[in-house]
C-alpha cells in the first residue's frame, strides 16, 4: 500500500495542480465573460435610450409660444417611457413609469443615470433643448434595468451549469493525460526494482520509438543497464580468471613446497625446487602488480610522466630488445621508421605498449615469417602513427572485440608465461595519452595493430 501511494504521488500531485489551475483559468474566463457582457449590454442599453429620446425631438416644434407635439411622438415605446418638463423639471408631457422617483438636481444634460427607487433600477437619459420663444425643456426617457439583469443572470445561471460538467471532464482528462504520461515511468520503476530485487541485468525497459524526454530517459537506461550487465560479466570473468591464473601457480608452489619437506636428499633438489617456487613466485608477483597498474589506471589514478622523447630510437631499442626472442622461430624484422619523431609521452609506459605488441607478433607469428614495425607521421604531420604487423594466425572476426577484455587470449597454446593482460594495458595507456589503437586481422593470415598519438 505505501509503495503503490509513493508511486502514485506525484501523479496525483499533478492532476490537483492541473484541476487547481483549470479552476483557475474557468473563473478567471467567466469573470471576464461577466465582464464583457455586462459592459456589452449596458453600452448597447445606453445607445438604445439615447436614439429614443433622440428620436423625439423631431416631433416638437412651437406654434405661437407654444408646444406643438405631434400626434407621432409615442410616449411608451418598448420599455422606454419619455416624458417632457419645462427647464424646472415641471412636468408637461408624457409618461413617467410607477414607483419612479429621483431627485432632478442630479439630471445632467446629455448624460445617462443609473437610479435606484423602491428597489429597481433605472436607466435615466436627460436632454435640454431650446424650443426657441417658448425656452428650454427637458425631454427624459425611463428605462428599467430588469431585461438586462435578467441577461446577466441568465449568463450567470448558465455558466454555473456547465461549469461542474466542464470541470469533470477536465478532471477525466487531466486523469488520462497523467496517467498515459506516466506509464513509462511506471515501467521504468517496475524493471528498476525488478533488477534491483532479482538481480536479472538482462531485463531492458523498451519503450520502443518515440523523440520525447520519457523515451531518452528509458533509452538512457536501457544503454546503462547494457553497460552493467557488460561490467558484472566482465567481473565475474575477471574473478574466474584471476583464480584461475593464481590456482597454477598456487598448486605448484604448494606442490614442491610439500616435496621438498618430505622427499628433497640433497642440495641440488632443493636447489631445483627452490627455483621452480621462485619462478611461480614471481609469476604470481608479476600477475599481481599487472592488476594493479590496470586497477590503476582503470580508476584513472595512474599518473604519468611526460616527456619530449625521441619516439624513433625508443621503437628501434625496442625492437632489438626482442631480436633474441624473435630468433627462436627464425622471424625477421621489417622496420620502417622515420627518425627524429618526437613526442610528449610516459617513456617507461609507451615501452611496455611497444614491447606488448612486438612480443605478440613474435608470439603468434609464423615460424620464418616476418614482423614489419612502422612508424611514420600522417599527412597533416600532426599525428604519429604507428603499426606492428606479423604474418602468423590472424585472429577470427567475431573475437576481435574481444582482445582488450583482462586475460583474453586468442590461443592460450600460444601464450608461454603471458597472463593475458597485456592488451588490456596496452589500450589503457593508449587512451591516458589520449591516442587509440586499432587492430585489423584476417585469420590464418596475420595482424596489423595501428597506434595513433
Amino acid at each position: 500500500m505505501k509503495r503503490f501511494v509513493n508511486s502514485n504521488w506525484i501523479q496525483l500531485k499533478i492532476g490537483l495542480w492541473y484541476m487547481g489551475i483549470m479552476i483557475l483559468l474557468v473563473i478567471s474566463s467567466l469573470y471576464i465573460v461577466f465582464y464583457i457582457s455586462e459592459n456589452i449590454i449596458h453600452s448597447s442599453v445606453r445607445t438604445y435610450l439615447k436614439d429614443v429620446v433622440i428620436h423625439r425631438l423631431d416631433y416638437l416644434t412651437i406654434k405661437n409660444g407654444e408646444i406643438i407635439i405631434d400626434s407621432n411622438f409615442d410616449t411608451m415605446i418598448q420599455n422606454v417611457e419619455i416624458s417632457i418638463y419645462d427647464k424646472d423639471f415641471k412636468f408637461l408631457y408624457g409618461n413617467s413609469p410607477n414607483g419612479f422617483e429621483m431627485d432632478n438636481k442630479k439630471s445632467k444634460d446629455d448624460k445617462i443615470i443609473i437610479v435606484r427607487s423602491h428597489n429597481q433600477k433605472w436607466y435615466v437619459y436627460n436632454k435640454m433643448i431650446n424650443l426657441g420663444s417658448y425656452g428650454k425643456v427637458w425631454i427624459r426617457g425611463v428605462m428599467p434595468n430588469i431585461g438586462q439583469s435578467s441577461a446577466i443572470e441568465t449568463v450567470i445561471h448558465i455558466s454555473f451549469i456547465i461549469l461542474p460538467f466542464f470541470l469533470i471532464l477536465s478532471a477525466i482528462g487531466g486523469y488520462i493525460i497523467t496517467k498515459n504520461a506516466f506509464t513509462p515511468i511506471k515501467k521504468i520503476r517496475k524493471i528498476a526494482e525488478e533488477i534491483n530485487e532479482g538481480n536479472d541485468l538482462s531485463q531492458r525497459i523498451d519503450l520502443g520509438k518515440g523523440d520525447d524526454e520519457l523515451h531518452t530517459l528509458a533509452n538512457t537506461f536501457d544503454v546503462m543497464f547494457d553497460r552493467l550487465q557488460t561490467s558484472f560479466e566482465n567481473e565475474v570473468q575477471f574473478t574466474s580468471d584471476v583464480s584461475h591464473e593464481l590456482r597454477t601457480p598456487i598448486t605448484v608452489i604448494l606442490t614442491q613446497s610439500e616435496y621438498g619437506k618430505n622427499h628433497i636428499k640433497s642440495i641440488e633438489e632443493a636447489q631445483r625446487s627452490f627455483g621452480i617456487i621462485e619462478k611461480e613466485g614471481q609469476k604470481m608477483s608479476k600477475l599481481v602488480s599487472q592488476l594493479l597498474t590496470l586497477a590503476r589506471m582503470e580508476r584513472g589514478k595512474q599518473k604519468l610522466n611526460l616527456e619530449n622523447i625521441n619516439l624513433s630510437e625508443l621503437l628501434e631499442m625496442t625492437v632489438e630488445t626482442q631480436i633474441c626472442a624473435a630468433k627462436v622461430k627464425n622471424i625477421k624484422f621489417v622496420t620502417k621508421i622515420v627518425p627524429e619523431i618526437y613526442a610528449k609521452i610516459d617513456e617507461m609506459m609507451i615501452i611496455r605498449v611497444f614491447t606488448n605488441l612486438i612480443s605478440n607478433a613474435i608470439s603468434y607469428g609464423k615460424q620464418n615469417g616476418t614482423v614489419i614495425v612502422e612508424l611514420f607521421l600522417d599527412e597533416n604531420k600532426n599525428k604519429i602513427i604507428s603499426r606492428i604487423s606479423d604474418d602468423g594466425i590472424g585472429i577470427p572476426k567475431n573475437e576481435l572485440d574481444k582482445i582488450w577484455l583482462r586475460f583474453y587470449q586468442v590461443d592460450p597454446s600460444k601464450s608461454g608465461d603471458n597472463s593475458g593482460l597485456g592488451l588490456s594495458m596496452v589500450k589503457k595507456i593508449i587512451e591516458l595519452h589520449n591516442g587509440e589503437i586499432f587492430v585489423e586481422s584476417k585469420f590464418g593470415l596475420g595482424t596489423t595493430f595501428t597506434v595513433i598519438l
